[in-house]
């Protein structure tokens, strides 16, 4: 008996769907992209229009064999279903299983299921369509933009720096805003500032409360010496109370989840890597096998834009939130949420398929990371039709002729939505970051309070936040660059190519990734840069919506392109010469070539300059020699390159390096390690610079753990005059902004 074919994009969810389509239907899975642009050479025609050229994708030999498997069974049904994923990669990926199928193109219907339930199903079947052409343009013309700039600038960094290396027309775009990031915090200079509080007490309670005004001006204590001043004239006062106002303040509850606001909450709340986040999710959709209920889809379709909800999941929401916590916790009108312009709006947001799947009921079936996601995402969406949470707020001013303090503080009387995140345990999804105050509760206006206690405190000025994953992608919606399918695939690919690495969670630019990001930036500027490629993803909407042509963007992408990479390549020889710095000494093999650094696949090394006649490397591992090196160069006065930047200590792939605060102007880049012999007694091991699990650096014996010296602070060879101590330490006094030299043990400080 013929069968209706029914072909998926991930044979995660082929179980699930054979199970609601019953034995009428063959359901089978691509496994994703079956058919692209050949992997070993460029495979578009610019010449003639930019056609590309197709091929099976060679993944030792699968992708021939599910596309064979497609056509048999495609001859004996009576219909042929592509339920790809609703997006512009499942409708390209249905376009070319349909361009295989052309015998067939009669029987050919495309469906699109946004959950993976029996409803899901149902509705998706109801609503049979054509491809749509339009989003498989779309998609055509981003494959094609990305594959010219993949294969016209990455042999450019290949001959400028090193075989390997990658650029991409989103991914070095995202490069470069965390190497502006980094480069900002590096050189921000701290400002010192001084804030005072007070104690002050009434016959009965006694509070503090922080200066706000003087002379009902706004201030700031630049020194200690300013601070000092206005505590003694404060003292000087007497104080009474001067307001009492209480006000309601009203929290409502965000947006239930885009893909972009998943993967930021992913990072914060749960601690997961953006890929993890993603990979998770996709499991939700797919389905999770729920004991006798068999698979069921959790979550609506997890790449998503749009913070569109249908009517028909409000209403279920609502009347669940009326039943679990009462009408009270109902907001009166339906909540619906303004999603922003230009979002592909084909799919709901993401939300669980049924509200009444609680997640506690599900947790046995579910590992760790699925439960936590599938909660965050459940307690958000629920909240999202809960009325607002009521505080009421208390500010309390105590005044004298020319200081006020003030309390603020607040206390919670209606819970509202905040009652669905504490019950499951997930916090609070908008909490903010103030801390509840202690009111006084016994005060009223005009009453005289006893001034008890002043105290000053130091602080500086913090610099711009270092990128993490969630907030380079909120960054990236913000500036609308790349899709939010796409966010995390770039970070991934930047980790994967070693131009940025996670420390303490945070994204930081290696040595090789500024590198690359100076180069890109200083040829390919008007290309790489946030403008630019905002507006081809603008022009990429366009074609989707049917408004533009897909020949009519790529000429505008290309010619501009082509330009400047012509005049270019014409340059790498000399760019060449930019990353292969100096060493300061020469070849101890040849005696004749000047040692240099340059960049291989296993990153940066000295070599000889005369290659190839003279084959010498030594890599940057501690060694006499490059030690010698080092301390030769670990001056941290002007750059010995361009002799007008100053250098300065970052961290990069091999810990810390000193490099030219002028880069990318300068490419001067040093790095630097220790290896001095352990202070401590019948110790024979050496000091060396060391990363935590973390990735933050300290310096410890090689001997550990017979040996447990360990320090934060970098040691200099150096006995101490004053108790014999083998070493002394730099330490950093961040208030007088110098370095200090100081032996650890007995605490004395040397001058130099």
């Amino acid at each position: 008996m013929s069968k209706n074919l029914v072909i998926l994009e991930s044979p995660g969810k082929v179980k699930a769907v054979s199970k609601y389509l019953g034995n009428s239907y063959v359901v089978i899975a691509s496994n994703g992209h079956i058919i692209d642009l050949p992997a070993k050479e460029l495979g578009v025609d610019i010449e003639n229009n930019f056609k590309p050229s197709y091929k099976i994708i060679d993944n030792a030999g699968q992708a021939s064999k599910i596309i064979k498997r497609i056509e048999t069974l495609a001859k004996e049904s009576d219909k042929i279903l592509i339920a790809t994923d609703p997006d512009r990669e499942g409708e390209a990926i249905g376009w070319h299983i349909a361009n295989r199928l052309k015998d067939a193109s009669n029987r050919i219907t495309r469906v699109t299921f946004n959950e993976i339930t029996k409803k899901g199903i149902e509705t998706g079947l109801k609503n049979e369509g054509a491809i749509d052409q339009n989003l498989v343009d779309a998609q055509q013309a981003r494959r094609i933009m990305d594959r010219l700039v993949g294969y016209k600038v990455s042999p450019f960094l290949w001959k400028a720096i090193s075989n390997g290396l990658s650029a991409g027309r989103v991914q070095s775009v995202a490069l470069r805003i965390i190497c502006e990031r980094d480069k900002e915090a590096d050189n921000f200079i701290p400002e010192e500032y001084w804030t005072i509080k007070a104690e002050f007490s009434t016959s009965k309670e006694q509070f503090s409360a922080d200066l706000v005004k003087i002379n009902e001006e706004d201030f700031k204590l630049k020194t200690e010496e300013d601070a000092q001043k206005v505590k003694e004239d404060i003292k000087k006062s007497k104080y009474s109370v001067s307001n009492i106002n209480k006000t309601k303040l009203k929290k409502s509850p965000m947006p239930p989840f885009i893909t972009s606001t998943l993967l930021q909450s992913g990072v914060n709340k749960l601690g997961f890597s953006s890929k993890k986040t993603m990979q998770i999710a996709q499991q939700l959709y797919e389905g999770i096998e729920l004991g006798n209920k068999g698979v069921i889809g959790l979550i609506t379709y997890m790449r998503t834009d749009s913070t569109r909800v249908s009517n028909e999941a409000i209403d279920e929401v609502r009347d669940y939130i009326s039943k679990k916590f009462g009408v009270d916790f109902v907001v009166i009108n339906a909540r619906k949420f303004k999603s922003k312009k230009n979002i592909q709006d084909a799919h709901e947001a993401i939300r669980p398929t049924d509200v009444n799947l609680e997640p506690k009921k599900l947790q046995s079936h579910m590992n760790k990371e699925q439960f936590k996601l599938y909660q965050l995402i459940w307690a958000r969406f629920v909240a999202t039709q809960m009325k607002e949470a009521v505080y009421e707020q208390t500010v309390i001013d105590i005044s004298s002729e020319n200081y006020k303090f003030r309390i603020t503080g607040r206390k919670n009387i209606f819970k509202g939505y905040e009652q669905v995140f504490m019950d499951s345990e997930v916090g609070i999804e908008n909490e903010d970051e103030e801390k509840d105050t202690r009111i006084p509760k016994k005060i009223d206006v005009g009453m005289i309070v006893n001034l008890n206690e002043v105290e000053s405190e130091e602080h500086f000025t913090k610099p711009p936040a270092r990128f993490n994953e969630a907030s380079l992608t909120k960054e990236l919606e913000e500036q609308e660059i790349g899709r939010p399918s796409t966010y995390a695939t770039i970070i991934d690919r930047l980790i994967y190519q070693k131009y940025v690495e996670k420390k303490e969670k945070k994204l930081i630019s290696t040595e090789l990734g500024n590198l690359v990001n100076g180069i890109l930036v200083e040829n390919f500027g008007e290309i790489f840069n946030i403008k630019f490629t905002k507006k081809m993803e603008a022009n990429l909407d366009k074609i989707e919506y049917g408004e533009v042509e897909m020949l009519e963007i790529l000429n505008k992408f290309y010619k501009p392109f082509e330009k400047t990479l012509d005049s270019v390549i014409k340059k790498t020889v000399e760019i060449k010469k930019t990353t292969e710095q100096p060493v300061g000494e020469m070849c101890p093999k040849c005696k004749k070539g000047a040692l240099i650094f340059k960049w291989g696949k296993n990153g940066k090394f000295i070599a000889c300059s005369n290659f190839p006649s003279c084959k010498y490397t030594n890599s940057l591992n501690v060694s006499e020699e490059t030690v010698r090196i080092e301390e030769k160069l670990s001056d941290r006065g002007s750059c010995p390159k361009c002799k007008t930047g100053k250098m300065v200590e970052k961290i990069g792939k091999f810990g810390k390096f000193i490099a030219c605060n002028n880069y990318p102007k300068c490419n001067y880049i040093h790095t630097e390690h220790i290896n001095i012999k352990c202070p401590e007694p019948n110790c024979c091991g050496f000091i060396r610079d060391k990363s935590t699990k973390k990735g933050k650096k300290f310096f410890g014996c090689s001997n550990f753990p017979k040996c447990t010296f360990a320090s934060w602070n970098k040691p200099i060879y150096r006995k101490c005059e004053k108790c014999g101590y083998g070493i002394v330490e730099e330490q950093y006094d961040i208030r007088k902004r110098i370095i200090k030299i100081i032996c650890p043990k007995c605490k004395t400080e040397y001058s130099d």
